[in-house]
């Protein structure tokens, strides 16, 4: 479990940091034209979701007894490669030349996030392999997500005011590659995958994928995931333009440690109070309820800080929409139920392939976000690399559209998807005691066979019997 809790340190220095920043580098720092940029964003969509069931079916099929392992190797071997294509994102190739600079952009951004489909696509398959029960996989979950916010607490400090088009930056970048690194190959070393689980039927690209479309339980759930793979698009990555709404509302505050104890102190509290919860409502009833709260707190906000009088009113917002959105800790081990699901119906884990798949139909969320976003802003006037004087009132109506509007719209659809997930009550009950029932006939053949295994070895090592 260690093992596997670090390897939420490089996905939160590498994978945070280039949603934090690659926006506000390209589009602000950069200043790279917003048509280059959607075009930008279209192409990033499209590898992103053709990387990842690329990614789980060669997890899926890798050889196991000529490599040891389906998932492991990737991340020990890949892990090097992702963290040189995240040092190259932030080394331009002009200041100047918007077709040299939108070349850049759209090379580094789909390397980058191949390399991490790769890895972390892999490293997620490892958690529903571990163990099948739902609140140990949330604990689980949970534990990786506050060992990888220990370590991202201080960088988000730290770079939070610096340019990402800075020598400084890049230096710093380096030792968060360094650090990545070094924690991928523990998780390699430290992470066992389980050995029943290796002689599973290995299926094709296509039976795989055919299988996770017949999964209702699978796509009621990608439709609910594609929101929120789009509402956090809206959220981190859009923190540079936040901030010039809070320093207009709130001059002469410590606005970035406010942010930072409503964004991760307060939303942790909410992840918390949502697994107390799980044992009575269920992961379903927990999202529904946190849900409604989200999007009614979301729709109020945007309505009343329309009155410049009441705008102070958002951090008490913030605290209760970031509370209800505590649901969050939910998001991935959700995912795995329809694994559980298929599992029992086909007797085979496919992890690498669903997890890729769901990717495939969420993930250009991801790059929609900041299309809407693009749209937003510069239908408002939003001024590019301009600070808080430069921005007309315009553009702080496009920033509360964005930051609240929005989000609540999205987060009101995703619930409509989560409403009609069958996993739940009784019939997920049912399923998983019949998983647990495969599970115990996998483990017993697998001993059993290590024993003839280990027989046979004994027997024709030991000394030969005279005829």
């Amino acid at each position: 479990m260690w093992g596997y809790a670090f390897g939420a340190i490089p996905t939160g220095l590498l994978g945070f940091v280039f949603t934090f920043k690659y926006i506000e580098f390209f589009f602000d720092d950069l200043a790279l034209l917003p048509a280059y940029f959607v075009v930008g964003q279209i192409i990033y969509m499209t590898v992103n979701s053709l990387n990842d069931p690329l990614s789980g079916q060669l997890s899926d099929r890798t050889d196991r007894e000529r490599w040891g392992s389906r998932r492991l190797i990737y991340i020990k071997y890949g892990g090097p490669v992702w963290a040189l294509t995240f040092m190259l994102v932030w080394i331009p190739w002009s200041l100047t030349d918007q077709l040299v600079i939108f070349i850049h952009y759209v090379i580094t951004i789909c390397a980058f996030d191949t390399m991490y489909t790769l890895v972390i696509l892999l490293w997620l398959a490892l958690l529903p392999e571990m163990t099948m029960d739902i609140d140990e996989r949330n604990k689980a979950q949970f534990f990786a997500t506050v060992l990888g916010t220990v370590v991202v607490l201080p960088a988000f400090l730290i770079i939070a005011n610096i340019s990402p088009n800075s020598d400084e930056f890049r230096m710093i970048m380096l030792v968060f590659a360094v650090i990545s690194t070094f924690f991928l190959f523990l998780t390699a070393s430290m992470c066992e995958e389980r050995p029943e689980f290796q002689s599973d039927e290995v299926y094709s690209l296509k039976e795989s994928i055919l299988a996770t479309f017949r999964s209702n339980s699978f796509l009621v759930y990608a439709g609910f995931y594609f929101a929120q793979n789009l509402l956090g698009s809206l959220g981190l990555s859009y923190f540079f333009i936040y901030i010039m709404l809070l320093e207009v509302i709130s001059p002469g505050l410590n606005i970035i440690l406010l942010f930072f104890i409503i964004y991760f102190i307060v939303g942790y509290g909410g992840n918390i109070i949502a697994m107390r919860l799980r044992p009575r409502w269920g992961m379903r009833g927990v999202i529904l309820k946190f849900g409604v709260v989200r999007v009614i707190a979301s729709l109020a906000l945007f309505f009343i800080i329309l009155v410049p009088s009441l705008e102070w009113v958002i951090w008490y917002g913030l605290i209760l929409t970031t509370l209800a959105s505590g649901y969050g800790i939910f998001h991935i081990p959700m995912q795995y139920l329809a694994i559980d699901e298929d599992e029992v119906l086909h007797g085979s884990r496919r992890e690498g392939m669903f997890i890729g798949v769901m990717a495939l139909l969420t993930r250009p969320g991801t790059s929609l976000g900041p299309i809407i976003a693009t749209f937003v802003l510069a239908t408002l006037g939003y001024i590019q690399g301009g600070g808080v004087e430069a921005q007309p009132a315009s553009a702080f109506l496009g920033i509360k559209i964005l930051w609240l509007l929005v989000p609540a719209l999205v987060a009101a659809l995703s619930l409509v998807f989560i409403y009609y997930y069958p996993l739940h009550g009784e019939r997920l009950a049912e399923m998983q005691e019949k998983l647990k029932e495969l599970h115990k006939k996998k483990r017993t053949a697998f001993l059993s066979a290590k024993e003839i295994a280990t027989e046979l070895a004994e027997n024709t090592d030991g000394p030969q019997m005279e005829d």
